[in-house]
């Protein structure tokens, strides 16, 4: 047994006081016993010989004076808890190296401090701050002795009395960030089927600096793993919707498509027979595109326990699967700040179509998921996912898309909301453009590494953009596409072309991006309902509205055609009307090459002409709430449009009839 350890003897509980040899005194009273400690003291200051006969001991007396003032009289020095006492003065001088005639006594608040004496005085001044009755309090607090060996330090015996002595516990935060941790670190440990466990690997990234552009390495890329985006689009064989204009107006459906709120998005399967529906009441809905749009599946997580919204997802692995995401929020929890349930970690869901089920969660996002999709780059199975944190994850999946194999953060440090991606066309889905902030940013998907940013598309936030194929460019560009077409420099060639043939043959693509502008102007609407504004009316709380209306933009992306160039974003042209109200977040635009198609908050869907930038339709189903998404069915005359109203509209070419 080491000299500081204490040992329990068997029992079933804690032994009587005077087992321990601590000597109950005549007078209970608390003030009684103080009083005897100072009235000691006295007497011990009186006697200069008492401390001269100091060894190992803090005080040694002849066997005819008093006990120390170290003691009370109630406790006997040849004790237990006396011999504790003694040996921690004793650990307490050797650690802090000090002389026979210099203690460090422990104090209330947990700070040592250090009191020299005089070899002329007694040790009794030196001690007087030694709580001793919380040290025999202790011993009433000993745990229930059990029929085994257990064995306490001093120091713990003595820290632990100082630490709950006058209630200066130490006190836990718990901030929002805490909480968040400790709630991932419990699901990431899950191995159970249907979640997959989470063990970020970073592995070491290319700096920027150090980061060289090979259009030889991307055109190879381009021709071993070509493009599919261009499948569906106004001019294939397929019976779209390819004009919109008064002579070919829309109609809506009778269809009964909605759910008991607002839904935020959709998507189609690959084969476009079913379509799904995203909602913020935490459901997916699937519904037969051949079967009159009849609801078939209603996709849900049965283990969740929080309240979750779904806000994007797409089909996977041949339409077996669904990935989805959106908003997890605390169902016991609320946040003052937010006016909402405490937002948790969020996870991206992948279900299982026939069976309904959950069958797995990636961790990685600490708010809103907005935006998902899925990819093959080099033969690999990948998810890419955006979110209202700022960061832009990819998900390397296995062949089943179900397990994950690795993660990676496109880490750039400045995005503050990342929206949604589109990739670059005939580049084997190396780079993608993201929509993030109120800006453009251009990444390289293999390397995770932000390349470029083009800065500054609206004045608020830019939330939308996608990569489209113009099929009817004015003559002008027309005739400059076909130049470069056939000025493009050969992979092959060793010798960089001159300056002016590098910007003349450059390979380039179209993109549309939409966003939202600054609410700098206050509407006031009289309490009387006179419609009035002026100082006599009782106006309402002002509402701020942006003094310009929205614009959707299009871009031309040119690409490098020499090893280490950049990419230059220029803008084309810009669709706009002075009835275009679109800001609101999560709202998505579709074209189809021929037409864009933008939705407002009022619950409209405006056309325009990509050839004359002219409004030429607006679409009006919806009540007058935000429309959030749009999307053209691939091979059928039919477009699909959902919104706050929490329905489902489709539209097609209106009957003669």
């Amino acid at each position: 047994m080491s000299e500081n350890e204490m040992i329990i003897v068997d029992g079933d509980s804690p032994p009587p006081l005077t087992t321990l040899s601590i000597k109950t005194p005549e007078a209970t009273d608390i003030t009684t016993i103080a009083t005897d400690i100072a009235t000691e003291q006295e007497n011990n200051k009186s006697n200069d010989d008492s401390s001269k006969n100091a060894e190992n001991t803090i005080v040694t007396t002849s066997p005819a004076s008093s006990p120390p003032a170290l003691l009370p009289s109630s406790l006997d020095p040849n004790s237990k808890i006396a011999q504790l006492i003694s040996k921690e003065a004793s650990k307490l001088r050797k650690r802090n190296k000090t002389s026979k005639n210099e203690i460090v006594p422990y104090i209330n608040d947990d700070t040592p401090s250090t009191m020299s004496t005089d070899n002329n005085n007694s040790s009794s001044d030196e001690v007087d701050e030694v709580d001793t009755d919380d040290l025999l309090d202790q011993a009433d607090l000993l745990p229930p002795l059990r029929n085994k060996r257990i064995n306490m330090t001093t120091a713990q015996v003595v820290n632990d009395t100082l630490s709950k002595g006058g209630g200066r516990g130490r006190k836990r935060r718990r901030g929002r960030g805490v909480a968040k941790t400790k709630t991932k670190t419990k699901k990431l440990n899950t191995t159970k089927r249907g979640r997959v466990k989470q063990q970020p690997i970073l592995p070491p990234r290319p700096r920027i600096e150090d980061y060289v552009y090979d259009p030889e390495v991307v055109d190879s890329l381009s021709q071993q793993y070509p493009d599919t985006f261009w499948r569906f689009h106004a001019d294939t064989e397929y019976p779209m919707l390819d004009v919109i204009n008064e002579d070919h107006p829309l109609a809506s459906l009778n269809y009964h498509i909605s759910d008991q709120a607002a839904i935020v998005g959709m998507t189609l399967s690959p084969d476009g027979t079913l379509l799904a529906t995203f909602s913020s009441v935490g459901f997916i809905k699937l519904w037969d595109v051949t079967n009159e749009f009849k609801m078939i599946r209603r996709l849900r997580d049965s283990k969740e326990i929080n309240i979750e919204e779904f806000y994007c997802g797409q089909f996977v692995d041949s339409q077996e699967l669904l990935v989805a995401g959106g908003k997890l929020k605390d169902r016991f929890r609320w946040s003052a700040q937010d006016e909402d349930n405490h937002i948790m970690p969020c996870p991206v869901k992948i279900f299982n179509v026939e069976t309904g089920q959950r069958v797995a969660e990636l961790y990685g996002h600490e708010e809103e998921i907005l935006c998902i999709k899925s990819l093959v780059f080099k033969e690999k199975n990948y998810f890419i996912t955006t979110s209202q944190d700022g960061y832009i994850i990819k998900w390397q999946m296995d062949q089943d898309w179900i397990t994950m194999l690795d993660s990676t953060r496109m880490e750039d440090g400045i995005t503050c909301m990342a929206f949604t991606i589109s990739f670059l066309p005939n580049t084997g889905n190396k780079f993608f453009l993201a929509a993030c902030d109120g800006h453009l940013r251009l990444y390289d998907f293999e390397e995770s590494l932000l390349l470029q940013t083009f800065e500054d598309m609206y004045s608020s936030y830019c939330d939308c953009g996608k990569f489209v194929r113009w099929l009817d460019p004015p003559p002008v560009i027309q005739q400059q596409q076909q130049e470069d077409e056939n000025t493009l420099p050969s992979s092959s060639s060793k010798q960089d072309p001159p300056q002016e043939e590098q910007e003349k043959g450059s390979q380039h693509a179209w993109f549309i991006s939409r966003g939202a502008e600054i609410c700098d102007v206050g509407e006031g609407i009289c309490y009387t309902g006179c419609n009035k504004t002026d100082f006599k009316c009782i106006l309402l709380p002002t509402t701020l509205i942006a003094s310009i209306p929205n614009t959707c933009t299009l871009h031309k992306l040119t690409y490098p055609n020499t090893r280490g160039g950049k990419f230059q974003l220029d803008q084309v042209k810009k669709f706009t009307h002075e009835d275009y109200h679109a800001n609101s977040w999560l709202v998505k635009i579709t074209s189809n090459g021929r037409y864009l198609l933008a939705p407002t908050i009022y619950g409209q869907i405006f056309v325009f002409n990509m050839a004359t930038s002219q409004l030429t339709a607006i679409l009006k189903e919806h009540e007058d709430m935000e429309v959030r998404d749009v999307i053209f069915h691939p091979y059928r005359p039919l477009l699909f449009s959902c919104g706050d109203d929490g329905s489902v509209k489709i539209y097609t070419y209106k009957s003669e009839e």
